[in-house]
């Protein structure tokens, strides 16, 4: 019989209430004004209008008052026979029965029922395997001879769990399974033991991943394919031959130099927007969703997915763009001092506009509004890079041009100053820290190292944007905590890691700078890889090729140095691949990624503005396939909106 048929009551006495501050148990109703506790120690069971259902010791009670500062009497019902009755909640008790049924789960969810087949209270206790030396979660105890049902969270990661009894003596081990999503199991604890029986086989999630990447993977062979047969003499010869086409070639044949450094410099342009077209395209479809499958999404803290190659891709292509841009002005004479001012109103640009974007769809507070975002690292980033390349840059390198390092003797004092911002950053990461936080801690705080720093959110990261920034202006809904939990805000796009990416962008630099000096494709394509193989391997030794373990992690969130290098390394591999394929062997034209490349920033900001907009977005079953299929299509849809911009020349700067 529930507690709230009035069952029998004893009168215990008066006592006066405080009100606290608690969250437990989703049955409460308005929790924040009825959760009241006595000067005794009793704690709270259940909210029925002013009635609050509370335990004391062992027996049940109930406290009744229409104003919780003046006294009120306490009741007990008789106690029940099992003393560890008291510390379970209404609805626990009733659900305390075998054979409970899972019901539906959501993405990436799993559910366990823990049944117990012993005569005393056992305790379980889990975590997810992606949560790095967190202290364990703990269930209510589990009463003898009955059952509780845990709905496990981002399943896909793999669950930690064991079983205590009352005196934390160990009944089953630790455990590591990958349960699989939306699968069913439960636990039988016996006096020897514990057996993990499958009620539910997981299901197979990367069905529609496979479909789609075929059909996707053969409409672009057969774009590629028909871009091919386009530009073929055959098709010329077939279709468009004529004797003014013929004149036309043979005047062609005998350019100018000055042509065919034109030309060159538009195939160069070609492999960029191709890779920044990429970039785009898997940005939006990342920032849509992409289908909530976990290895599309961010990483929590450490390792790299592929969600976090985007970002630093495209500064990365910025600073590439940034050498052909800035070279092109010096080359028609145009001062130093203009080509400065320029910097500065773009660097402003973007940043205004980063800050704008930050106030879509929010009643928009001064003292709470988030300063930091995507473009306004664009913005600072460039504005950095540019004017320091912009006082060094020449409008030709002839001082050095039989030198094979003479991409990089050409400009050693900007190296210099690059490498100063990068050591920076090391030194503030190592030496800075909160009070109570240890020096060169990286980590994500809550759970993390059995909760020893909880407060510790980000470490010299963290702690430089709360100081400078305050808490209330830096990202609130950090994804470390659907792991980690804690309460700090934190903010990934923080001040720290502006340092590294500066970096990052005049590693892009060094590739448009290759480019630029080297006229052979293979010598571009040897010093492209070999810089991706020397960033690469830096990233490597850094975290010691280790997800955890090395000196310094790969984490996007802190934009480590290692972070940077490895994503430096890819990209380095990325252009190469683009340029040999695009406009060495021009086996592909780059569509329709060049043309979402060539109008990225509208893209970007246009993505932004239309999120939850029809018809990009809509309500969905939650299921991977409906996701998946909303999400291509949102991403789809750009790529259209880019393919007719570009045919009808509309191009969107900043």
């Amino acid at each position: 019989m529930s507690l709230l048929d009035e069952p029998r009551w004893k009168k215990h006495g008066e006592r006066y209430a405080t009100v606290i501050t608690d969250d437990r148990g989703s049955s409460m109703r308005d929790r924040e004004q009825l959760l009241f506790a006595a000067r005794v120690d009793i704690d709270v069971y259940d909210v029925s209008g002013n009635i609050v259902y509370i335990a004391v010791g062992t027996g049940l009670a109930r406290l009744q008052s229409d104003n919780p500062v003046q006294p009120f009497d306490v009741y007990f019902e008789e106690p029940p026979k099992n003393p560890y009755y008291s510390y379970y909640s209404v609805l626990e008790v009733e659900k305390s029965k075998k054979n409970m049924s899972c019901g539906r789960l959501g993405i990436d969810e799993s559910c366990i029922v823990i049944n117990s087949n012993v005569d005393f209270v056992v305790n379980f206790l889990y975590q997810s395997m992606e949560c790095e030396n967190c202290s364990m979660l703990a269930l209510e105890p589990l009463l003898p001879h009955h059952s509780q049902q845990l709905i496990l969270k981002l399943a896909s990661f793999g669950t930690i769990w064991k079983v205590q009894n009352e005196h934390n003596k160990t009944i089953c081990g630790l455990t590591r399974n990958y349960l699989g999503e939306n699968a069913w199991y439960h636990i039988d604890v016996n006096q020897t033991g514990c057996s993990l029986i499958c009620d539910k086989e997981p299901e197979v999630t990367y069905y529609p991943v496979i479909f789609a990447l075929s059909l996707y993977g053969l409409l672009f062979i057969l774009y590629a394919l028909g871009g091919l047969v386009y530009r073929s003499a055959f098709f010329n010869d077939l279709f468009r031959r004529n004797s003014l086409d013929d004149l036309a070639a043979a005047f062609s044949s005998s350019t100018t130099i000055d042509d065919k450094k034109q030309k060159s410099v538009q195939q160069r342009l070609r492999s960029l927007d191709t890779v920044r077209g990429i970039t785009i395209v898997v940005m939006i479809f990342v920032n849509y969703g992409a289908g909530r499958y976990w290895y599309f999404d961010h990483a929590h803290w450490n390792g790299l997915t592929v969600a976090d190659l985007v970002f630093p891709w495209f500064i990365w292509m910025m600073g590439m763009s940034m050498a052909f841009s800035l070279k092109s002005q010096l080359r028609k004479i145009v001062s130093k001092k203009k080509i400065f001012w320029q910097i500065v109103k773009r660097s402003v640009k973007l940043f205004a506009l980063g800050v704008m974007l930050n106030t879509i769809c929010l009643n928009v507070n001064l003292h709470e509004l988030r300063i930091l975002g995507v473009l306004q690292r664009f913005g600072i980033c460039y504005f950095v890079v540019a004017t320091v390349h912009l006082f060094y840059a020449s409008a030709d390198d002839k001082g050095y041009s039989s030198s094979a390092f003479r991409d990089i003797i050409s400009y050693g004092g900007e190296w210099l100053i690059m490498l100063a911002f990068l050591t920076t950053h090391i030194l503030l990461m190592y030496l800075v820290h909160e009070p109570d936080c240890p020096e060169g801690y990286f980590g994500p705080g809550g759970l993390h190292d059995q909760g020893a720093f909880f407060n510790c959110t980000g470490g010299a990261a963290g702690y430089i944007d709360r100081l400078l920034l305050g808490p209330s202006h830096l990202y609130q809904h950090p994804g470390l905590r659907a792991i980690y939990g804690g309460t700090q805000p934190y903010d990934p796009e923080g001040i720290l890691g502006y340092f590294t990416s500066i970096f990052l962008v005049f590693l892009g630099l060094q590739a448009g700078k290759i480019l630029l000096m080297f006229k052979e494709p293979k010598a571009r394509l040897i010093r492209w890889m070999t810089w991706a193989i020397v960033t690469g391997c830096i990233s490597g030794i850094l975290c010691c090729f280790s997800k955890n373990d090395g000196w310094i992690p790969v984490n996007k969130n802190l934009w480590s140095v290692s972070f940077i290098f490895a994503t430096s390394s890819l990209a380095f591999v990325l252009l190469s691949i683009c340029y040999a394929v695009n406009d060495v062997y021009k086996l592909w034209s780059g569509g329709p990624f060049y043309h979402a490349g060539m109008n990225s920033i509208m893209l970007y900001v246009g993505h932004e503005l239309t999120h939850n907009m029809f018809p990009w977005r809509w309500q969905v079953h939650p299921t991977h396939l409906s996701e998946l299929f909303m999400n291509l299509w949102g991403t789809t849809l750009w790529v259209i909106i880019a393919v007719w911009m570009h045919r009808k020349n509309v191009f969107a700067t900043v």
